[in-house]
Formats: C-alpha cells, structure tokens, sequence
C-alpha cells in the first residue's frame, strides 16, 4: 500500500519541510491531521517517519508524558507492521523472508525492533 493510500486510511495528509525549520525527521500533529516529515530525507526513510509517526494516532499528548516509550514503541511497531506487509506482497513464497536483510536495510539496530519485526511477520504470515 502506498503512502497515499495508508494516510487517507488514517484521515491524515502528509506536509514537507525543511530539516532547518525542525531539528527533528518528522512530527503527527493531531489538531489538524497533519504528518510533517523532513524533506531531506531519502523517499525510504521520509516512508518510515511517515508509518512511525500514523503509529501515533492514537496516542493522548497525557499519554505520551506518561508512558513515552511505550508509545514510541507502539509507533514503531505501526511502522514494521506497514514496511512488512510491502516487502511480503513483493516476494513469491513469505518463508523467503530474511528478517536480517530486511533490518538492516531500514537500518532497525534495537532487540525491540528485531523482536517486532518477528512477532509482526508471523502475525502476517499466520
């Protein structure tokens, strides 16, 4: 699925600007329905702010004070579930599926993420 299409799933329209204005990759503001994403970024890594910051839809600007790094992860883990879903339709049988290869071409270096990327492809595949 597309950026496009994910973001009209959500109700939410994409906006650019430059790294200069911001000191960060990409922010959901959720008054206006709105992610931001650096524009300086590569089209891969403008995809994966975009799917992370949708990942905070859901999250109360409370609970984010409160729980930050659960609501991060839980943004991180939107943005695997939505990478994987393209790179499975892309292969013939999803048991080819490197999950290594796949990491360390969206640069995922944590256990978080690599646990992530786990759980969400046997969810996927199940």
């Amino acid at each position: 699925m597309s950026i496009n299409e994910i973001c009209a799933k959500y109700g939410v329209r994409v906006e650019y600007f430059d790294k200069d204005l911001w000191d960060r990759n990409g922010i959901y503001i959720d008054e206006i329905k709105v992610v931001f994403v650096s524009k300086d970024l590569s089209p891969d890594k403008q995809k994966q702010v975009i799917l992370h910051e949708l990942g905070h839809i859901d999250h109360t600007e409370a609970e984010y004070k409160n729980a930050k790094i659960k609501c991060e992860n839980e943004a991180d883990r939107n943005m695997i579930h939505h990478l994987l879903e393209d790179a499975l339709v892309q292969l013939e049988n999803p048991s080819d599926f490197n999950y290594l290869k796949f990491m360390e071409y969206y640069n995922l270096k944590t256990t978080t993420e690599e646990t992530m990327v786990k759980e969400e492809y046997q969810a996927l595949i199940s």
